[in-house]
């Protein structure tokens, strides 16, 4: 691995002490929404409740690598502030922002918002802590979703139904279901996977976003795909088919060219391509960082350039070289590369831990290049995203 020594020291060093200290209001114990590129917080943005969950996350993952009690205390302490002030006293629902005099700005019991709870829970199990009272608490919460088919995405039961809320429940239930072996928790990740089998996927291997009631999937103008959660599915299904030992019968190459073939002539993807989008987000590209590192595994050829150095080395020379070193751009404009964004949302941190830390457990792998040319493998993804217009 290329990058090794550079992603250990970025990760484990660099971003993580820039996250816990200037990253965290120690007035309130919570994060900040957003840092400025020059490091300094933004006091003045609503903050989301599923963004203290995140980084309570990545601090705990960041915490069991380092063997940091002292980091695996703050992931716990902000998981519990997040807890106490997330929670409405008068519906008993999850909070999803906050003003920024910390006064609750909307009340939605997001299912999103709720599966990135769990999520946190997980890791904070993983990490040897009791939060049996807190798994008790979110899986009442999620109860209090449940739909026919999979989970309405808010407590009033909105419109459209939506894939990526059920992606991140099947992302959370996994690994609560691999930290603690209870098989209601499998449970519900096969329930997420029966929907993405059956509804979320296409036959040409894209992942669509927005449904009806009934899971008919919208269509015109009303669909949107993004090329980074498909390639945030292959990484998950493989987790899923290592935690459990089962297969989830879908298509990962399909899923990978399909994704692929919609980045720009420097190998970045676009936000959406369906309709396609002239910026490029970060977390998209950790997303297909993480795709790679999957494939590379199971031996499949990766396009030449798509490999997990390739995509990693342009990632950092890209997104991870602002002013303020353990910080990013969020994002840029696809073809040129100029920055868009003038702040780091801390929400993007989960995507890079999770994404940089699969780099570093891949160690053992080799990447050599076999197989056809980037411009045969974009020719056989065929002619794009699928055209729902």
């Amino acid at each position: 691995m290329l990058w090794q020594d550079w992603v250990e020291n970025w990760l484990y060093n660099t971003s993580a002490d820039l996250w816990r200290a200037t990253g965290m209001d120690p007035k309130s114990g919570l994060s900040w929404e957003a840092l400025s590129i020059h490091g300094d917080p933004l006091p003045n943005l609503q903050r989301r409740i599923r963004v203290q969950f995140r980084q309570s996350y990545c601090f705990a993952r960041l915490a069991k690598q380092r063997s940091d009690p002292t980091l695996l205390t703050a992931a716990y302490d902000l998981f519990q502030t997040a807890l106490t002030r997330g929670v409405c006293a008068q519906t008993g629902h999850l909070v999803a922002t906050l003003n920024p005099d910390l006064s609750i700005a909307q009340v939605k019991h997001d299912l999103y918002d709720l599966a990135f709870v769990l999520l946190a829970v997980s890791a904070l199990i993983d990490s040897g802590r009791d939060m049996s009272t807190e798994l008790a608490w979110v899986e009442r919460q999620l109860a209090s979703l449940k739909a026919d088919q999979g989970w309405h995405e808010a407590a009033d039961h909105p419109l459209p139904r939506r894939q990526n809320p059920h992606m991140h429940l099947f992302e959370a239930a996994t690994e609560t279901y691999r930290v603690t072996q209870e098989l209601r928790f499998l449970k519900m990740a096969q329930e997420c996977l029966s929907l993405f089998q059956t509804h979320f996927l296409t036959s040409e291997g894209d992942v669509l976003e927005f449904f009806a009631a009934d899971w008919t999937p919208y269509r015109d103008g009303a669909q949107q795909i993004e090329p980074g959660h498909g390639a945030e599915w292959i990484y998950l299904l493989d987790h899923y088919e290592t935690v459990t030992g089962q297969p989830h019968g879908v298509d990962l190459e399909k899923m990978f060219l399909r994704a692929a073939g919609t980045c720009d002539q420097r190998g970045f993807l676009p936000d959406t391509c369906v309709p396609m989008s002239d910026t490029r987000r970060l977390w998209p590209q950790t997303e297909l960082l993480k795709a790679a590192l999957v494939l590379s595994r199971k031996g499949y050829a990766l396009p030449e350039t798509f490999t997990p150095d390739d995509i990693l080395a342009r990632f950092i020379a890209d997104y991870l070289s602002p002013p303020m070193n353990g910080g990013w751009y969020d994002t840029l404009r696809m073809h040129t590369g100029d920055v868009v964004s003038n702040h780091m949302p801390a929400s993007s941190y989960y995507h890079i831990v999770v994404a940089l830390e699969a780099y570093l457990h891949s160690s053992d792998l080799s990447w050599e290049v076999v197989g056809p040319s980037l411009s045969q493998q974009k020719a056989k993804a065929a002619s794009g995203p699928l055209n729902l217009r």
